[in-house]
């Protein structure tokens, strides 16, 4: 039987993994290096009810994407009207700024919330209005966190983002009167990768060839195992049938004494092993005798006799392709007839060496064995009789 390689479940999955790794590692697949730099917010007031000074220092800001990378201070200025309009969106916005004594001119620092307009509008109102640095704070929702600002054509004026908390607890106590001095300062440089629309595409590409490398790998695998479990279908219907066809080749158990079957010399040419009593033996078309046991799995691997190499299957009339053959069990032959061809063949042997007869005589025999291997069992019949009248002229063998 031959014997086939199935395919590895795990070759497609391994070379569409090294096809994603390349597609990532490959030039162009890594985008630009984006960074952006923390802003540290400080802040100073005094307390008017205990007239305390009060300090507060955080790296809770963010600078803006277009902001200049440098520190800015001064006074924290609100819109007037903070309470309805604090985003600081419309042109004409004047803000509030307290200072003791007068800000005269003092730099001064807008605080704004996020929304109702972009960051650029937002942030050159301010401008226009001679603030030194923009401060904007997040919505709400957003909690502590701060986002990228994108302001581009601001100019040099420091803009940077704080969190809504701490937006509001300043622009509360600008709203009170009470004068806040802001210092912004630089901070940590963050550096973020991020991916290109290139590497987007391209590794887009690639998962597609990597899905369809696995599809087609999976079609070829289970073409191959259909196949496969064809044949072996196949193989096991061939064997099947011949096996019926094997069960056809007569059947005889060995008896104590029995003609033609030298129990003490005569053994079986599959195992090597001399015949017993009841032993159940199979007689092939060719007239040769073998342990059913032994013989059976050997025809229906080779189908053809160990010792003379016929073809059992021919022999019996069946050529090409196996026929549905109903397997019947084959009577037992009387002791007398069974082996009739077996028994000229002994005597011809043992005349050959000792008896008197002449040698036309054994070739006559000779050519009559080797048509008995394709007569039929009256034929047979016929050759026991021609064998005991020469037993009878000849007399006993040695």
């Amino acid at each position: 039987m031959a014997w086939r390689r199935r395919p590895e479940a795990g070759v497609g999955a391994r070379g569409a993994l090294a096809l994603l790794v390349l597609a990532l590692n490959a030039p162009g697949a890594r985008g630009r290096a984006f960074e952006w730099y923390s802003a540290v917010v400080s802040t100073e007031y005094v307390d008017p009810y205990t007239n305390r000074t009060v300090w507060s220092v955080s790296e809770s800001g963010r600078f803006g994407d277009s902001s200049p990378k440098e520190g800015a201070q001064g006074l924290v200025g609100v819109p007037r009207a903070a309470d309805r309009d604090p985003e600081g969106c419309a042109p004409d916005t004047r803000f509030l700024v307290p200072a003791p004594g007068g800000r005269g001119d003092a730099p001064w620092v807008a605080l704004v919330a996020r929304g109702g307009c972009t960051f650029k509008d937002k942030v050159l109102v301010a401008a226009r209005r001679n603030a030194s640095a923009v401060v904007l704070y997040n919505e709400e929702g957003h909690g502590n966190l701060t986002t990228p600002m994108s302001h581009a054509g601001t100019g040099n004026i420091v803009v940077i983002m704080v969190s809504y908390p701490k937006g509001r607890e300043i622009l509360d106590l600008v709203q009170k009167g009470i004068a806040v001095k802001m210092t912004i300062g630089v901070g940590t440089r963050h550096v973020q990768e991020f991916i290109s629309g290139q590497s987007v595409v391209f590794v887009a590409i690639a998962f597609i060839t990597m899905m369809i490398i696995s599809l087609a790998w999976l079609i070829f695998y289970y073409i191959q195992r259909f196949l496969y479990t064809g044949s072996q279908f196949g193989s096991q219907s061939h064997r099947k049938e011949a096996k019926k066809i094997i069960g056809q080749l007569p059947l005889h158990t060995v008896k104590h004494g029995e003609k033609g079957i030298d129990v003490d010399a005569e053994n079986c040419a599959v195992c090597i092993e001399n015949f017993k009593v009841k032993d159940i033996i199979r007689i092939l078309p060719c007239k040769h005798i073998f342990h059913r046991i032994c013989i059976d799995p050997w025809l229906l691997d080779h189908r053809t006799c160990p010792m003379c190499k016929l073809d059992v299957i021919k022999a019996l009339g069946y050529w090409g392709e196996l026929e549905d053959v109903q397997e019947t069990p084959a009577a037992e032959p009387t002791p007398g007839s069974v082996l009739a061809a077996n028994l000229s063949v002994t005597l011809q042997d043992d005349r050959s060496e000792g008896s008197s007869v002449p040698s036309s005589s054994t070739s006559d025999s000779a050519l009559q064995c080797d048509a008995s291997f394709k007569e039929d069992a009256g034929e047979n019949t016929a050759l026991l009789e021609m064998g005991r009248s020469n037993l009878q002229r000849g007399g006993p063998t040695s």
